[in-house]
């Protein structure tokens, strides 16, 4: 780990090094590939200190700008089918989590250079308005309180606002429970949520609402796509409970849409072939991932890995770093 770490370092200075000594078209020379974008999170200012899934909405618009001038940019559905172009590099683009900043940010400027997009959406709003996640980052950033109690264990903040104990980070051990054993974390952070929705800070957690979401499926340019039910990480929960995640999340949302739903992509990536099929045997045809877990997977023509956008360099970094299809 701490390799991949040192080489991802290494590879960003190298790049950095090569734009700085006016090389960079090197790095930026046109090739044929084939990419899913990932994104999450559009503000205005590109704020990374609660989280590492925002890019700023101006950022945004020159990436799409450029994409649209540059390369292929098409529709998932043109992507599964394997409608590419030759000599360039082919991008389909996602978003996750059904953020309320992707309708007021994103959207209009997709509809501005005629971008097609899906939206993965976790339709939690029975239960809450947010993400634990971003619940999490956000109370972790503010609260003054230097240990809490939670699941048996004390958990410690420390000097980059996480709370840890033996080692591991809260949100990581959050991703091996289920929503309800992560609820009673808003009932020990409820003070600091109470004054965080008194903040400007909505972009960074708030939610899109239904009728936002059905007005989008009904739009020709943009397809709606499941996320789980609660943003689970469904790799690491019990295997029924996943399961009924997956299945209700689809339910809620095609009771929503009125629409068929037949994207799925998985919250953090992860997955587990039982579940992939799982997915395929309720009618899921387009199964998003980030990673494959072994060459195989591969294999599986309703899968797809994807690329995951990285706010923290440059957008020629990026670009440059997508045209490899690698950060390393």
């Amino acid at each position: 780990m701490l390799w991949i770490k040192i080489k991802y370092r290494l590879t960003i200075l190298y790049k950095a090094l090569f734009f700085k000594l006016g090389l960079g078209k090197l790095l930026l020379k046109n090739r044929y590939g084939e990419h899913i974008l990932v994104f999450h999170g559009i503000d205005q200012k590109e704020e990374t200190k609660y989280n590492s899934r925002f890019i700023s909405e101006k950022y945004f618009e020159n990436l799409i700008r450029y994409f649209t001038e540059n390369y292929n940019v098409i529709s998932l559905d043109d992507f599964y089918q394997k409608k590419f172009k030759k000599e360039t590099l082919n991008i389909a683009l996602t978003f996750d989590d059904g953020y309320l900043n992707n309708y007021k940010y994103a959207i209009p400027i997709l509809k501005k250079y005629n971008i097609p997009a899906c939206f993965y959406i976790t339709p939690i709003h029975e239960k809450s308005d947010n993400l634990w996640p971003d619940f999490l980052d956000l109370v972790s950033f503010y609260s003054q309180k230097n240990k809490i109690f939670f699941e048996g264990e004390n958990y410690m903040k420390n000097s980059r606002n996480e709370y840890t104990s033996n080692n591991v980070s809260l949100k990581n051990k959050c991703k091996t429970l289920p929503y309800d054993k992560i609820f009673p974390l808003y009932q020990i952070f409820e003070k600091e949520w109470n004054e965080i929705q008194l903040k400007p800070l909505v972009d960074y957690w708030s939610l899109m609402t239904s009728d936002q979401i059905k007005e989008i499926a009904y739009d020709p340019l943009f397809t709606i796509g499941s996320h789980g039910l609660t943003h689970s990480n469904l790799q690491q929960i019990d295997l029924n409970e996943a399961k009924l995640e997956i299945a209700k999340s689809k339910t809620v949302l095609e009771n929503v849409c009125k629409q068929s739903i037949d994207e799925f992509a998985f919250p953090f990536g992860t997955y587990t072939n039982e579940l992939v099929n799982y997915c395929k045997e309720i009618g899921f045809s387009k199964i998003l991932l980030v990673d494959y877990n072994t060459q195989d997977d591969s294999k599986d023509i309703t899968t797809r890995n994807r690329f995951v956008m990285n706010p923290y360099i440059s957008m020629k970094q990026q670009i440059s770093c997508l045209l490899k299809g690698s950060y390393f």
